[in-house]
Order: structure tokens, then sequence, then C-alpha cells
């Protein structure tokens, strides 16, 4: 593919991801992890015309798959690679993620 993106937008909205539909997409991934059930019903109503059925059937199945992962990997302890530590490190600090309570188990801390 060799196209960059700005993961900036993913933590600030006022950054372009410069990923197709990337707000809406972002927007629906806020309103399924809020947990709020309206707010996920109107973003889902917003990706469905924005980019489709199938678009949608496969969002919401990236955003499920990553929570899945996410949770298998907090509750086995399972750390990030060493190799990836580094290679993430500028990043992780940029979007905030080293802020995040289970970034004491990804990163071994």
């Amino acid at each position: 593919m060799g196209k960059d993106f700005n993961l900036g937008g993913v933590v600030d909205p006022t950054v372009d991801t410069e990923v197709e539909h990337g707000k809406a997409l972002l927007a629906y991934a806020d309103a399924i992890y809020a947990n709020d059930s309206i707010a996920v019903a109107e973003k889902r109503e917003q990706v469905l015309k924005k980019i489709g059925p199938s678009g949608l059937v496969e969002a919401a199945a990236t955003a499920a798959n990553f929570s899945m992962l996410d949770r298998v990997a907090n509750a086995a302890g399972i750390q990030i690679e060493a190799m990836a530590v580094g290679q993430t490190e500028d990043f992780r600090a940029d979007l905030g993620i080293n802020d995040y309570v289970s970034a004491a188990n990804t990163l071994g801390g």
C-alpha cells in the first residue's frame, strides 16, 4: 500500500488521519468504547451511509477483534516484544498510550 497515515488523529479530532472516512470511523469507535448505545446507533448509521453495509461490518469486526485481542493479552499478562517497545516508543508517548492502565501489563512495568 505504501501510504502513511497520521495516528495523531486517533487522539485529537482536529487532526486528519488521512484515512478515507476516518472521522466517521473514529466517531464510531469512540461511541463503541464509551459504551453509549444511543451514540453507537447514531454513528453506526453514519458509517453505513458513508461506506455501505460491507464497510460497516468490517468496521464493527475490527473494533470487536481489537477488543477481544486486547482483553486476552491483558488477562494473560502478555507483554509487548522487546523489539517493538523501541519501535513504538515515539508514537506511544505522542498518543498517550503509555498512560493507559493496561500499559503496565503490556510494557511489563
